[in-house]
């Protein structure tokens, strides 16, 4: 197999080698017999990148014969519209300085939030593979988590900016993180621009076939681009309130799950893809995944409770550091930020879920062709979305619980 498939080198398989059994405190003296790389699944995996998994014959010094296998995401293969909208997004290599710059760090004075990366450069990341130790995602198709799963979600998302916040009071030298998903003043023929406007039309088209709405429709379809576009302000680092380093994309697909061995009731999570990485206030991460993974009758039942166990997780975590959460967030500020930040998780939901839950058959038409891709970002989002609500329950019954609590809350109590 070339290595330029990967664009690795045989000098980069040993140094990512090397990182492994370093890291792992293994035997370090080795030489590689062979290695090969496979696709994750023969169907296409996503919008932003290509997976694969590379297995790497070792041979240790007692001539032992080791293979480690790793998880590797890259830049679209033989996409050339997708790359060049990555390029313009500048996911990858923000990525990339995430994971060679700011999580060792972070991580190393409280706990593992995401996957061992082993290599990261080249528009290509090479991490453990969490598949092995019994990770896995948590949701079906309809992206919903349950109590269990978002309990322990939180105790990572409290780790991750308690993490943030220690590097703060140490003197970190903090990497900058420019905001590529909202970013502000910008043209409106700006990609995200364009991208934004044209998912509020989505959704305003699904506001019309709600018999609720018809007598205020007017009112409501006037207002509800302006609403949603409070997500530009809510996203960006505060002049008044704490930063800390955030995920910035926190649905279902993105947060692996390890469980036990004879039950469901995981016992510790992952978060992977950080291309949206920013400096935020916590409340927007926090809303924002108990706003996409959830439905309005869960959130009425667990919202507070959920909220008061991550502002406890991230005390203790900071506990242990010395640091009193009292002098670094007060209760009184956390909650006033949630309430703040409360209509941004759901303005998250509907962004992200008019895509992420359209069902297969639609994804596999958008991300098996270079047409697909720029059909759906550019002409044919409001077909392709419509013909998915009118057609596909799941996806119909998800969209319409989140515009009826953000149109019900936000545009017409606004």
């Amino acid at each position: 197999m070339a290595a330029t498939a990967l664009e690795l080198s045989n000098s980069d398989i040993q140094g990512l080698c090397q990182s492994y059994l370093n890291q792992n405190e293994l035997d370090a003296s080795f030489e590689i017999v062979s290695y090969q790389l496979q696709r994750t699944s023969d169907a296409p995996a996503g919008f932003l990148g290509s997976h694969f998994y590379l297995q790497v014959l070792l041979q240790l010094q007692d001539n032992e014969l080791k293979t480690l296998r790793f998880f590797c995401k890259s830049a679209p293969q033989g996409n050339a519209t997708r790359m060049e909208y990555l390029e313009d997004f500048g996911v990858f290599q923000k990525e990339i300085a995430v994971y060679q710059h700011v999580l060792p760090a972070l991580q190393a004075v409280v706990a593992e939030v995401a996957p061992k990366c082993y290599y990261a450069d080249k528009n290509l990341l090479v991490f453990e593979n969490l598949i092995d130790q019994d990770y896995r995602m948590g949701a079906e198709r309809d992206g919903v988590l349950n109590y269990e799963q978002l309990h322990c979600c939180l105790k990572t998302l409290a780790a991750l900016h308690a993490g943030s916040i220690i590097q703060d009071q140490r003197g970190a030298k903090r990497l900058e993180l420019q905001e590529n998903s909202y970013p502000l003043h910008v043209p409106p023929e700006h990609l995200r621009m364009v991208n934004f406007n044209q998912a509020c039309e989505v959704l305003k088209c699904f506001i019309q076939t709600i018999p609720k709405y018809q007598s205020r429709l007017d009112y409501i379809l006037a207002n509800f681009t302006p609403r949603m576009s409070k997500i530009f302000e809510l996203v960006q680092t505060s002049k008044t309130r704490l930063n800390v380093v955030s995920h910035g994309d926190l649905w279902a697909n993105n947060i692996l799950f390890q469980y036990g061995k004879y039950g469901e009731t995981p016992l510790q999570c992952r978060f992977v893809d950080f291309q949206l990485a920013r400096y935020a206030p916590p409340a927007m991460d926090l809303l924002t995944v108990l706003s996409i993974p959830t439905t309005s009758q869960f959130r009425a039942a667990h919202l507070h409770e959920l909220l008061a166990e991550y502002y406890r997780f991230m005390s203790e975590f900071l506990k242990r550091a010395d640091l009193d959460i009292a002098n670094i967030l007060p209760e009184a500020d956390f909650y006033d930020s949630v309430r703040e930040c409360r209509i941004g998780g759901l303005i998250e939901s509907l962004l992200f879920s008019h895509l992420v839950i359209l069902p297969t058959n639609c994804t596999r038409e958008l991300t098996s062709s270079a047409d697909g891709f720029s059909d759906f970002f550019s002409r044919k989002r409001i077909e392709i979305c419509m013909k998915a609500f009118n057609t596909d329950e799941t996806y119909r019954s998800r969209l319409l619980d989140m515009l009826q609590d953000f149109v019900d809350n936000y545009v017409l109590q606004s």
